[in-house]
């Protein structure tokens, strides 16, 4: 006698044969990241008009630099953090759940799509933000640079110090005008001796020997011109290096404020990635609560 075989027929649910291929979804991965540089965009634009209302022209009614600086940077914060939140629920909710995979699994690769989510968002603001679709905010962001310096600033950056030492050097009281061949030996001199550090003596009895001659005035006031020539010019190289190291070291700063934004833009894209996940599989409607 014998028995009759059965065939078993098991049918694979839709969502479980997904897992041969790859984890990574790109339609919600893509709508989140556009959906990031949309926030960003518009923020930005927000935060530059916020910046121009913080400055002026006049030092006396414009916000000190601290306070700016300040501002900035929670305003950064707080944009990284809303757009990346923003973009990585998007993805997480509109993910597709896979049937082989547990609850806690789910939430990691639901994180994941935060994370990749992330990292497209960051690059679409970087094309953006290189492109002429970002340049109102880039305008407005680089006008209020510019007036927080105030007026005076400005004026006083395009002034030549070496011309002006040379001038206030080179005022004659007598009847023939200096000649441009004796400023710019005037001006070689003073150059080569701010690069040593020190007014050789015998290029400062040199200048003053013609100065007193071919400007018709006493040795002591040549003397006086020369050396306070000098100093000034000592003075504008002294404030020259200290702002030198001031951008040195602010930009340190901005750098490190940057990527340690950018860290806290991926976990909050994980982190938002998994609450969508998990509203997903729970049915959770945010707009409408039951």
């Amino acid at each position: 006698m014998s028995l009759g075989s059965t065939d078993v027929v098991v049918v694979t649910p839709p969502e479980a044969q997904h897992s041969a291929g790859s984890y990574l979804e790109w339609s919600p991965i893509l709508g989140g990241a556009v959906l990031s540089a949309a926030i960003s965009t518009t923020m930005v634009a927000f935060g530059s008009a916020i910046g121009l209302s913080l400055v002026s022209a006049e030092p006396s009614r414009s916000s000190s630099a601290v306070v700016l600086a300040i501002a900035g940077a929670l305003w950064a914060l707080w944009v990284t953090v809303s757009a990346c939140g923003a973009g990585g629920y998007l993805a997480g909710r509109m993910r597709k759940p896979l049937a082989d995979s547990s609850s806690s699994e789910r939430g990691v690769r639901d994180g994941a799509h935060g994370l990749v989510v992330w990292a497209v968002g960051a690059l679409i603001v970087a094309f953006m933000t290189s492109s002429s679709l970002m340049g109102a905010a880039k305008t407005a962001a680089t006008g209020a640079a510019a007036v927080a310096g105030g007026a005076s600033t400005l004026i006083s950056q395009q002034a030549d110090p070496l011309a002006s030492a040379v001038d206030s050097v080179m005022r004659s009281t007598g009847t023939e005008p200096i000649s441009q061949a004796e400023r710019d030996e005037a001006s070689r001199i003073l150059v080569r001796s701010l690069a040593n550090g020190t007014l050789d003596p015998a290029d400062r009895d040199y200048v003053v020997s013609r100065m007193a001659t071919r400007m018709n005035i006493p040795k002591e006031e040549a003397e006086k011109r020369i050396d306070d020539a000098f100093s000034r010019l000592n003075q504008a190289k002294e404030t020259a290096k200290q702002a030198a190291e001031k951008a040195r070291k602010t930009g340190i700063i901005v750098a490190f404020m940057t990527a340690a934004v950018l860290l806290v833009g991926a976990a909050a894209a994980y982190l938002a990635a998994m609450l969508g996940g998990r509203h997903r599989d729970e049915e959770i409607d945010i707009l409408m609560p039951r």
